[in-house]
C-alpha cells in the first residue's frame, strides 16, 4: 500500500485557509465599507423647501463636467471681482472720454462682457454702478444714466439677475455671475438629500411644466417690481423658483404700465425682457420654452464636439442648440415655399421672426423673442422707422427703401398666393 506524500496535502491545506481567510476578509471589508457608506449617505432632506446656498464650488464635487462648461459660459462671468480677475475689465479706459468720469482705479467690479461692460464702485456697503458703459462692438464709451444715480443703485436695480444668493436688505450675495443657484434653487437639501430623494430636493426646468421651466428664466430675462415697489428684480422668488408663480412675486412690465418699454407693435425695445416677448408669442401656447431652443451649460467648442454646429469655426453667442435656420427648421418644415416665403427662400428665419429691434449696447441689436413678423404697415401707420421699426426694413438697401414700397411687395407676395373666391370657379 503507497504511502500518500504529506507535502500536497499540506500545501492544499494551506491554500484552502489562506482562501478561506482571503474571503472572509473581503467579506468583512465589504460591509464595513456598505456599513460607511451607508453612513456617509444617510442623508437627511427628502424636498429642497427652506434650504439655503451652498455655492457652485460644492456642486462641482458631484457635477464636474456641467460646472466645468458653465464656468465658461457668459453667466458665470456676469459680474466679476477685478481684484480677483483684473483682465476683466476690457474697457479701454486709455482712450479720452467726454462721458467718463472715473478711472480704472476706481473699479471694484465689472458688469458684461459681451455686447457691453458696465463698471461698479463700492460705497460703505453698497456698489454703484458709475455713470458711463463701454460698448463692446464699436468701441465707444456711452453715458449711462448720469442724471439718475436711483437707478444706478447696483442692490436696488440690479443684483438678483448678476449675482447668486443676493440679500438686497442686508447687501450681501453668496457668489459672483449667475450660478448653478441662480437656477436650480438653493443647494444644502441636494447636498444632504437622502439617497433616492436628490431629484426633489434640486429644481431642474426639464422635469416641470413649460409655463414654470420658462419662468426661471423669466425671472431675470423680464422687467418690472417685485411687490413692495422696492427692487427690479423679483427677489424673494429666488428661493421659490420652479414651485411660486413669479406673479405672486412680480409686477411684470407691460405696454401699458411701462409703454417706454415697448414698441406700439408691442415687442421689447430694450434688453432682457425676452421672456414679455416670449410670452406673447405662438411658442408660449404650444409648450416652446427657452430650453428647447438654448443650452445654459454647453459652450459652442462643447456643442461642436456633438456635431451640432455645423461651422466649426461659428461661434454661437446666444447659446442656441443649432445655429441660425437649421434649429427652426428643426420643427418648421414645408413642402412648398408661398406667399411672402416664395420670394424669401434664400433668407432667414431669424431675420424675418426675429429682427433686432430691441437695444443692449447699441440700439437695434438684440433680437425680438415673439418670433411675429413685424410688418413695414405698422410702421407707416406709426410714422416712422424711429416709431416703429420692421422685419422688412432691417435688410432691406441697408434700411433705406421706403416703407410704402416694402408694403405694397409684401402685400402682392401674399396675393400672389391667394385662392380665389369660390363664386369666380363658377364663372363660365
Amino acid at each position: 500500500m503507497k504511502r500518500i506524500p504529506k507535502i500536497p496535502i499540506i500545501i492544499g491545506a494551506i491554500f484552502t485557509i489562506a482562501l478561506m481567510i482571503v474571503i472572509g476578509s473581503t467579506i468583512v471589508l465589504k460591509k464595513t465599507e456598505l456599513v460607511n457608506k451607508q453612513t456617509q449617505l444617510k442623508g437627511k432632506f427628502k424636498d429642497r423647501f427652506d434650504a439655503t446656498f451652498v455655492g457652485s464650488e460644492t456642486c462641482k464635487k458631484c457635477h464636474e463636467r456641467t460646472y466645468l462648461e458653465w464656468r465658461t459660459s457668459l453667466h458665470s462671468r456676469m459680474i466679476r471681482d477685478v481684484k480677483l480677475e483684473p483682465l476683466a475689465n476690457i474697457g479701454d479706459f486709455q482712450s479720452p472720454s467726454d462721458v467718463r468720469t472715473f478711472t480704472k482705479e476706481g473699479v471694484a467690479y465689472v458688469l458684461g462682457s459681451q455686447w457691453k461692460q458696465q463698471y461698479l464702485k463700492k460705497e460703505g456697503d453698497d456698489l454703484i454702478v458709475l455713470p458711463a458703459q463701454y460698448n463692446v462692438f464699436t468701441g465707444e464709451w456711452k453715458a449711462y444714466l448720469p442724471d439718475k444715480p436711483d437707478k444706478r443703485l447696483w442692490f436696488k436695480e440690479c443684483a438678483g439677475c448678476h449675482a447668486t444668493g443676493v440679500y438686497p436688505d442686508k447687501k450681501t450675495f453668496v457668489e459672483t455671475g449667475v450660478a448653478c443657484e441662480a437656477c436650480h434653487g438653493p443647494g444644502s437639501n441636494h447636498v444632504e438629500a437622502i439617497p433616492g430623494f436628490e431629484i426633489p430636493t434640486v429644481i431642474q426646468a426639464s422635469r416641470l411644466t413649460p409655463a414654470l421651466a420658462a419662468q426661471i428664466c423669466g425671472s431675470c430675462h423680464t422687467g418690472g417690481h417685485d411687490k413692495s415697489g422696492k427692487y427690479a428684480y423679483p427677489v424673494e422668488y429666488q428661493i421659490y423658483k420652479g414651485e411660486a408663480n413669479i406673479r405672486l412675486f412680480f409686477d411684470e412690465a407691460t405696454v401699458h404700465s411701462d409703454p417706454d418699454l415697448f414698441w406700439p407693435s408691442g415687442e421689447s425695445r430694450h434688453s432682457n425682457q425676452q421672456y414679455l416677448d416670449w410670452k406673447k408669442s405662438e411658442h408660449a401656447k404650444v409648450g416652446v420654452t427657452c430650453i428647447t431652443c438654448h443650452d445654459v451649460h454647453r459652450s459652442s467648442s462643447a456643442l461642436q464636439a456633438v456635431g451640432e454646429v455645423p461651422n466649426p469655426l461659428v461661434i454661437i453667442r446666444s447659446k442656441t442648440r443649432m445655429f441660425g435656420d437649421p434649429l427652426c427648421k428643426s420643427c418648421h418644415s414645408t413642402v412648398q415655399y408661398r406667399s411672402v416665403h416664395r420670394i424669401h427662400t434664400f433668407g432667414s428665419c431669424v431675420r424675418c421672426h426675429m429682427p433686432r429691434v430691441a437695444k443692449i449696447g447699441e440700439a437695434g441689436d438684440a433680437h425680438s423673442h415673439t418670433f411675429r413678423f413685424m410688418f413695414p404697415q405698422a410702421t407707416f401707420k406709426a410714422g416712422g422707422l424711429d416709431k416703429q421699426p420692421n422685419a422688412c426694413n432691417a435688410c432691406h438697401h441697408h434700411k433705406d427703401t421706403p416703407v410704402e414700397t416694402l408694403a405694397g411687395f409684401l402685400e402682392a407676395a401674399k396675393k400672389n398666393d391667394m385662392p380665389k373666391p369660390f363664386t369666380v370657379h363658377q364663372r363660365h
